[in-house]
C-alpha cells in the first residue's frame, strides 16, 4: 500500500518537472529606462547659464518615459561639484508629474557641474541621470 504504479509515478514525475521551471523562472517584468534632462533657471541666471555666487537658483529635472509621458513617482537627488574639487549633495525631491527641482546657491566661483540622479526603488524603472554645466561669477554678493 502507498505505491504508486509505474504511469501514475511517471505522471507526478512529469508533472513536477513541469512545475520546477515557471517557479524558477525570474519575474517578466519589463524594465524602463527613463530619459532625463536637467536645467537651471532663475531672475538671476544670465545667458549662457551665468550666475552670482550667492545667489539663488533653481535646477530643475525632466523625468520622461520612452513613450515621452511624465514619470509620476520616485526621486531625484541633485548634486553639485567643481571639476577637481569636491561636491556636495544639494538635496533630494520627489517627483511630480515628471519634475523635481530644488534651489541651488552657488558658494565659491568656477564651473560648477550640477547633476540630478532619478531612482524609485522599484525593479521596474532604471536609474537615470543628466547634468548641466553653470559658471558662477564672484561679484561681490551681487545678484544681477
Amino acid at each position: 500500500m502507498g505505491r504508486l504504479s509505474r504511469g501514475a509515478a511517471g505522471v507526478a514525475l512529469a508533472a513536477a518537472c513541469l512545475a520546477v521551471p515557471t517557479t524558477l523562472a525570474p519575474q517578466a517584468n519589463a524594465t524602463i529606462a527613463p530619459t532625463l534632462s536637467v536645467a537651471m533657471t532663475g531672475l538671476t541666471l544670465g545667458a549662457n547659464s551665468v550666475a552670482s555666487v550667492g545667489c539663488g537658483q533653481t535646477a530643475q529635472a525632466t523625468v520622461r518615459r520612452p513613450d515621452g509621458t511624465p514619470v509620476d513617482r520616485g526621486v531625484v537627488e541633485f548634486t553639485s561639484r567643481l571639476p577637481g574639487l569636491g561636491g556636495n549633495i544639494v538635496g533630494t525631491v520627489p517627483v511630480s508629474n515628471g519634475t523635481a527641482s530644488i534651489l541651488w546657491i552657488p558658494d565659491i566661483a568656477g564651473q560648477h557641474v550640477v547633476s540630478a540622479v532619478y531612482y524609485d526603488g522599484l525593479p521596474d524603472y532604471q536609474p537615470a541621470a543628466g547634468y548641466t554645466n553653470v559658471t558662477a561669477l564672484n561679484l561681490g554678493g551681487f545678484c544681477v
